[in-house]
């Protein structure tokens, strides 16, 4: 039986695909000035871990990889609730892929001792390739849950709603468990001026990789991005006319009848 829950969670200080911009000849995406934050998911993370640690007690510890700018993240964790942040950082640190984050974070878990629930967004909002939490977990050798929408936590365990679309699955683990959760979890609490005064104050703790006893080579990339663009999405430029309104619409729901768009 656990008495004091541990709760780690990570942030992501990501790009804002919002605000990213394409150019119109090559469609190609440049995301080295794009704007960024953190990622949304993440957010849901962190005021889940909070309201846990708030209704079952314990601690939260907020981690971040990525370079010094991710500091963001940590302080708007800290504004949330989180009691401790931890930045992994180094030179080149824009070129780890999901493999080096995990990890990063599955070693910076173990350095701090462990924790009895981790949590984290079942996605990144730039990438949203959903490998992290499963791969923390293998790293760690515990149980992974993804997509979860509701959390139950009991003394030993917790028992988690897991979002199939169309069906709801509901699941138990034991602790240690990753837990990925989505947006429908929670709302996040938006910190008013006093919260995100005192998260400026406070420190943020930074490790790199050698601190964790993992060597360069270790953190090199499995996959690189070979570009980012937008998808090119040919358009038929079907023309519907007629004589009257109801012949236009006539016609135009056969044509979606065609398409399969109606039945």
């Amino acid at each position: 039986m656990v008495e004091k829950l541990r709760i780690g969670v990570a942030v992501k200080y990501g790009v804002d695909v919002s605000l990213a911009r394409a150019d119109r000849a090559t469609g190609l995406v440049s995301l080295a000035g794009a704007p960024r934050k953190t990622s949304d998911f993440d957010l849901n993370a962190v005021e889940e871990a909070v309201r846990v640690r708030e209704k079952h007690g314990g601690t939260v510890t907020a981690i971040s990889v990525g370079g010094a700018e991710a500091k963001q993240s940590l302080r708007e964790a800290y504004a949330i609730g989180a009691d401790q942040g931890v930045l992994v950082t180094a030179a080149g640190a824009a070129a780890w892929d999901s493999r080096a984050v995990a990890r990063l974070l599955a070693a910076t878990i173990k350095k701090l001792g462990g924790f009895d629930l981790f949590l984290l967004g079942e996605g990144s909002t730039d990438h949203f390739a959903g490998l992290i939490g499963p791969r923390i977990a293998a790293e760690l050798g515990v149980a992974d849950i993804a997509y979860v929408r509701k959390l139950t936590i009991g003394p030993d365990g917790v028992v988690a709603e897991k979002d199939l679309e169309k069906e709801i699955e509901v699941l138990k683990a034991k602790y240690p468990v990753v837990v990925a959760v989505g947006q429908e979890i929670n709302t996040p609490r938006v910190p008013n001026f006093m919260a995100n005064l005192k998260a400026s104050k406070k420190d943020v703790q930074t490790l790199a990789p050698a601190d964790l006893g993992l060597a360069p080579e270790a953190l090199a990339p499995a996959v690189l991005i070979d570009r980012t663009a937008v998808p090119e999405v040919p358009r038929k430029r079907t023309t519907v006319s007629g004589a009257t309104p109801a012949e236009v619409a006539g016609k135009l729901v056969e044509a979606l009848k065609g398409e399969g768009v109606l039945a």
